[in-house]
């Protein structure tokens, strides 16, 4: 346990801080970088990146509104009202993917689901597709519904799927984008989390690990949202781009001694 006190904090700052930024929300860094140091099952880093995510969430949501960054609040209800649906769907799949295949291949096949999303991501967020400018609280619950899904059964909080979505379907700029990426994390992972704890699939985890998750997740959250004000949306899209693509070799590398 020693060692996790020492690794978690650290990867899980960097990478809710870059999160915030982005509206990646960080558990698509956290997830396969704890996975390289296999001190944990899928199960328990699956859980403790959803804790992460989702106490960052809280601080970046809460920063920029106090920012006045504006966004639709009847959108952002129905969007979390179908994350909210969509995350507890996600978990009951995830746990259905895991008790049928096992700890190792249920890594295995989360892993190549990840890297197909996050090529697909870098492509809806390349402006290479024509935006769709569609709009409605129905669109966002979809939305929502199928974003909480993807994110909850990959393990990852789906921002970089959330940004590409809002990009192409809405038609959104990139900051708007992230706001409501990191909305979307907040009920989803929410939902995800009070699942776990009430079916108690999730019993080895350690309280005084949650702690300091919660601690440097709310540190990363918070330092995020300030850098994220305080930059061009040009950076932020350049950033979501340089991460997603570290993050694909990440990926990549884990499957990779997987599989050998």
């Amino acid at each position: 346990m020693p060692l996790q006190l020492l690794i978690y904090p650290i990867v899980i700052l960097i990478a809710n801080t870059i999160g915030a930024i982005s509206g990646m929300g960080g558990g698509v860094i956290i997830k396969p970088a704890l996975q390289i140091f296999d001190l944990d099952s899928v199960l328990i880093i699956n859980f403790y990146s959803s804790v992460a995510v989702f106490t960052m969430s809280i601080t970046s949501t809460l920063k920029q509104l106090h920012a006045e960054q504006h966004i639709n609040m009847k959108y952002a209800i129905w969007l979390g009202i179908g994350s909210v649906i969509g995350g507890a769907l996600g978990d009951f799949t995830f746990k259905q993917i895991y008790d049928a295949l096992g700890d190792d291949l249920s890594v295995v096949v989360q892993m190549v689901l990840v890297i197909i999303s996050l090529i697909l991501s870098l492509y809806g967020s390349s402006g290479h597709i024509q935006p769709l400018y569609l709009a409605g609280t129905s669109v966002m619950f979809m939305s929502g519904l199928g974003l909480g899904w993807l994110a909850t059964v990959l393990g990852i909080g789906g921002g970089p799927i959330n940004i590409a979505c809002f990009l192409v379907l809405l038609g959104l700029e990139i900051r708007p984008a992230t706001i409501y990426s990191i909305i979307t994390i907040f009920f989803s992972q929410g939902a995800k989390i009070i699942q776990a704890l009430a079916s108690k699939s999730i019993m080895n985890v350690d309280p005084l690990m949650i702690i300091v998750i919660i601690i440097t997740a709310l540190l990363g959250g918070w330092l995020g949202a300030i850098i994220s004000n305080r930059i061009t949306e040009k950076r932020i899209l350049m950033l979501f781009n340089l991460v997603v693509v570290f993050v694909l070799i990440l990926d990549a590398g884990n499957l990779i001694g997987y599989l050998v």
